[in-house]
């Protein structure tokens, strides 16, 4: 393929994967979820690691969250035990500019009270830190940062610059849907030294590895390996969230990863549980949802079938009630029968 026709098909793979991932954010369970307890409460307790998380700082490096969802969660927090500090540029009515974003993420993250940054949400933008972000500075202090979805493109940043300590999982936006199995798993991740529960995974290309991990939203995976900003695969675990709501869109850009070679060093590829959300916030159900999932099975069949190293499948990560935290600077194994360790 000649070089200008290379170049405008991975323009748009990148477009078509921006749109594709705000589309799922916003996807599956409502901006006013009804409460993650069983009278409708929020209830947060336990989610960190009491001595290892007490002051936490929002940002919202992307797209923004309602006011009212923000409060609810922060309220929450705070009911659990934790402190919760603001930043200060946070805009409610329009995404900020990316100069104010970048300025709220980096206060937070060299705050000396602050344990830990959490991403209000994902959603479109968080891409447009990363060029503008003071990365030798904040080489200085190793903050823990956690998110998911477009927050895909700043943790694996995170790993390429070798700053900070980067967690995949649920940001403020889904903690109030979020099961309780979520803020279980999340306090034993961020606990980092501590024993983990092994998780039994499907096989798609069987086979044993170990590695630490990188990966996230596969659309925004993609984008960081078009754009340079992915992490380096080399050695890790892969782990790949997305939705069933656009087979298509999953097939090309898993399709464009391995053309790129992104898959060529790495240790193994775990896929998440898929999100059944479809357009304007509702759920695939019926015959459209049975469909598009069995379509999905076979992309990841497909897939697997052109890697060399193992793929599994079934993870609880993602755009799901259930989502477990994912430390990407902890090692992790996978046996011969299916079993993660770490």
């Amino acid at each position: 393929m000649p070089d200008f026709c290379r170049h405008l098909v991975r323009q748009w793979f990148i477009a078509i994967a921006a749109v594709f991932a705000v589309v799922v954010d916003t996807v599956a369970f409502g901006a006013e979820a009804p409460g993650n307890s069983a009278n409708g409460t929020l209830d947060f307790s336990g989610c960190f690691p009491a001595d290892r998380i007490r002051t936490i700082a929002l940002v919202m490096p992307a797209s923004i969250q309602s006011k009212s969802q923000f409060d609810r969660g922060k309220a929450a927090l705070e009911a659990a035990g934790y402190r919760v500090k603001v930043m200060p540029r946070l805009n409610f009515e329009r995404v900020a500019p990316v100069e104010d974003r970048v300025a709220d993420f980096e206060q937070a993250w060299m705050d000396p009270e602050v344990d830990l940054v959490l991403c209000a949400r994902g959603g479109q933008g968080a891409e447009d830190l990363l060029d503008k972000i003071d990365w030798d500075k904040l080489k200085t202090r190793n903050q823990r940062v956690l998110g998911f979805s477009n927050i895909t493109m700043i943790l694996n940043a995170m790993l390429k610059k070798k700053a900070g300590h980067p967690f995949s999982g649920s940001t403020l936006s889904q903690f109030v849907y979020a099961k309780r199995p979520t803020f279980d798993w999340m306090a034993k991740a961020f606990a980092e030294d501590g024993p983990m529960p092994d998780v039994k995974l499907r096989a798609l290309r069987p086979g044993s590895c170990a590695g630490t991990a990188c990966g996230g939203h596969v659309a925004l995976v993609l984008k960081g390996a078009q754009t340079g900003w992915a992490a380096d695969a080399k050695g890790r675990i892969v782990f790949l969230e997305t939705s069933i709501r656009e087979p298509s869109v999953v097939r090309a850009a898993l399709d464009e990863l391995v053309s790129l070679g992104y898959f060529k060093e790495c240790a193994g590829v775990v896929f998440g549980d898929l999100a059944a959300g479809g357009p304007n916030r509702t759920k695939l159900t019926g015959k459209a949802h049975k469909a598009a999932k069995a379509e999905m099975e076979q992309i990841k069949k497909d897939f697997a079938a052109k890697m060399t190293c193992p793929v599994y499948d079934g993870y609880p990560y993602g755009h799901v009630p259930v989502n477990y935290t994912i430390d990407f600077l902890r090692r992790k194994t996978i046996t011969a029968d299916g079993v993660l360790k770490q």
